[in-house]
């Protein structure tokens, strides 16, 4: 059985079998109505897409200060859960990243922190923090004011499939306990993203915390969306985000 048969096997269970209490949310790539490369949140272990229109994940470093979450995935266009309306990405089609240095307030890093403490306020990273994103090939964001060249996640299947983790490391016992923020933009082919926002925890696990500083990210650097409203199947329209603790 082919992977994109699996997947699409798993999302047809999912749906009989009503929502799914939470969890792992992957970066779901798909070509909207008007043309443009857009991210939602993929249930990778429901099977599920929760939506159409999400720009920040969250993710949990361990011990060590790695996360391969969230994963990349894209569904075929011989899928039979494809939702209506979209498009499947290019297949046999190089999907790519790089990071980009975002400006909060006067200050612009491609790397940010927050201690979790107090009010939300990121600031760029301490001098010598470092995350190193990497599959064979690595790009390392080291909070300074520019953006960093990425390289090739994968390339998509005929149909543009898609399903691939990254790994993304911050350099402890250097990096100091928190949540960690970061922007890439993705491209396939002449199709390419929006910034997309990462929010990390390191040491804190704290729901609220990171609840907080998911919400700080939405609020002050996502843009309002035009026209497009989340895509749930199953569920009705509504807001979703990604649950996963251990």
């Amino acid at each position: 059985m082919t992977k994109t048969h699996t997947l699409t096997t798993a999302i047809a269970l999912c749906i009989a079998a009503g929502p799914a209490m939470a969890q792992h949310l992957d970066a779901f790539l798909i070509i909207d109505g008007n043309d443009k490369l857009v991210t939602g949140g993929f249930n990778f272990e429901a099977g599920t897409i929760d939506n159409t229109d999400t720009r920040v994940f969250e993710g949990e470093f361990d011990e060590t200060g790695f996360s391969d979450e969230p994963g990349f995935n894209a569904l075929g266009s011989d899928s039979p859960s494809f939702p209506a309306g979209f498009s499947a990405l290019p297949g046999s089609t190089n999907v790519n990243f790089k990071a980009n240095a975002l400006a909060i307030g006067s200050q612009t890093s491609n790397l940010w922190h927050w201690d979790g403490v107090g009010p939300v306020e990121f600031t760029p990273v301490s001098a010598g923090t470092t995350l190193t994103i990497a599959l064979g090939l690595s790009a390392v964001l080291d909070g300074s004011a520019s953006d960093v060249t990425g390289f090739t996640i994968d390339t998509t299947g005929a149909s543009g499939f898609l399903h691939r983790h990254l790994n993304f490391t911050v350099n402890t016992p250097t990096a100091d306990d928190g949540f960690y923020l970061w922007s890439l933009t993705l491209d396939v082919g002449a199709y390419a993203t929006d910034p997309i926002f990462f929010v990390h925890d390191l040491g804190i696990e704290n729901e609220e915390r990171h609840e907080a500083a998911i919400d700080y990210v939405q609020d002050n650097l996502v843009p309002e969306p035009s026209s497009a409203l989340a895509l749930l199947i199953g569920s009705g329209l509504i807001a979703a985000r990604r649950r996963r603790r251990n």
